[in-house]
């Protein structure tokens, strides 16, 4: 397993070094040489790898003569991989579209909290009981003694 990932290492660098000559050729056939070293210096010194990868599709295409699906494989050869993939997640997420559970509002005007009348809770808080106090005076108050009057039957 170990001589697999090897032969990929180094297979992926040799891809790489393909891709910045093919990428030089080609900027250098349509622009000239300066703009060439600019693109090379651009990708190495600031990562900058788009004008490198757009030589290597017209040098492939322009300088050996391949055709565009040939140029583009060479130039942006992770589109292999992210083309079947994408349609894969879309054919896929077709497939599944019946076993997603969906949220669905009927936007009616009525409201309903899933609970019967019956099985109501009250839910409001206790109101806090207040205790009243009479303060007791130590004035004392003259009692009147009321009288008695006849009633009349």
């Amino acid at each position: 397993m170990a001589a697999l990932g090897i032969f990929g290492g180094v297979l992926f660098l040799i891809v790489g070094v393909v891709q910045i000559y093919v990428g030089y050729i080609g900027i250098e056939y349509h622009l000239g040489t300066g703009f060439a070293i600019g693109a090379i210096v651009l990708a190495f010194l600031f990562r900058l790898m788009l004008p490198l990868t757009i030589g290597t599709f017209f040098g492939a295409m322009s300088v050996w003569g391949w055709p565009w699906y040939g140029a583009a494989a060479l130039a942006a050869p992770g589109l292999l991989f992210i083309v079947p993939a994408l349609i894969t997640a879309a054919v896929g997420s077709l497939m599944n579209k019946s076993t997603i559970n969906t949220y669905e509002n009927n936007y009616s005007s009525s409201f309903s909290d899933n609970t019967s009348d019956e099985e109501s809770k009250n839910v409001t808080p206790d109101k806090p009981i207040k205790k009243i106090v009479k303060k007791i005076s130590s004035k004392k108050t003259k009692v009147t003694k009321k009288k008695k009057t006849k009633s009349k039957k």
